[in-house]
């Protein structure tokens, strides 16, 4: 794996441009806290480092994006970017390894290829509503194809637990994007990058962490549906009728948190 750095960023960003090309048609550093003492490897650090800005990328794209625009969902996605970003942080902070984010503001990559891709990114959004909800659903469905990757090359809990995270955050953010490019121009969403049977899975929210999407099960934190079940909030009819607390429809009973789809649902 000594070629890994090489073939990891080449890959994404041949992956990134090709798709792009597609889409045309379409109108100060951190210092490091105590550094762990178990070893890992240069394919790990690469990894930690390029996902370091990668998720970088997608904040600084949706930032721009979302005040170009003002629609949902590039803000509230946005934050959750960089809340994704400080957790890799951490583990640069924790096995020693330099940031290569540090000092760089909005739009500003120490990874060349990142550079190249956030200015074509921001070109491309910047045509339509349209190409920038098609944009964001490429860089959720690349940083999924990434974490699948880095997740394969690690065996450190700490940092399969973070990666684990992410993946399931893209997962989420990608319905967002292809739900709201839905509603926006009436198409359905194609995937881009990723093979259908993988997208599919993804919008149908069969790929989550524990099960068909959710938490703990088919959908939501406990069960198939909404908060309390297939009806109103105590089963499914009125207050005392055939869904009390623990029935049909109670709070672990046929109906989990938050649906179909895991953590944020199939819009977020």
């Amino acid at each position: 794996m000594k070629f890994h750095t090489t073939f990891h960023l080449g890959r994404s960003a041949a992956v990134l441009l090709a798709a792009l090309v597609v889409l045309g048609g379409l109108a100060t550093a951190v210092q490091p806290a105590a550094a762990q003492t178990t070893a890992i490897t240069p394919a790990e650090i690469a990894d930690l480092q390029y996902m370091r800005e990668e998720e970088k990328l997608a904040h600084d794209v949706y930032v721009n994006l979302g005040a170009l625009w003002g629609v949902p969902p590039f803000s509230n996605i946005a934050a959750a970017e960089e809340t994704h970003g400080t957790a890799v942080l951490h583990l640069l902070n924790t096995y020693g390894i330099a940031d290569p984010a540090a000092g760089n503001g909005i739009g500003v990559f120490t990874n060349p290829d990142l550079q190249t891709l956030y200015n074509q990114l921001m070109a491309q959004g910047s045509l339509s509503l349209a190409d920038a909800l098609l944009v964001g659903g490429l860089i959720e469905e690349t940083d999924i194809l990434d974490l699948q990757t880095s997740l394969a090359e690690t065996q450190q809990a700490n940092i399969r637990l973070v990666y684990q995270n992410l993946l399931n955050g893209s997962s989420s953010h990608l319905r967002a994007f292809a739900a709201r490019y839905e509603q926006f121009t009436g198409m359905t969403y194609q995937p881009q990058v990723l093979d259908q049977a993988t997208f599919d899975a993804i919008m149908s929210g069969s790929s989550g962490q524990n099960g068909n999407g959710g938490q703990n099960g088919n959908g939501g934190q406990n069960g198939n549906g909404g908060q309390n079940g297939n009806g109103g909030q105590n089963g499914n009819g009125d207050q005392s009728g055939n869904g009390n607390q623990n029935g049909n429809g109670g709070q672990n009973g046929n109906g989990g948190q938050k649906g179909n789809g895991g953590g944020k649902g199939k819009g977020c």
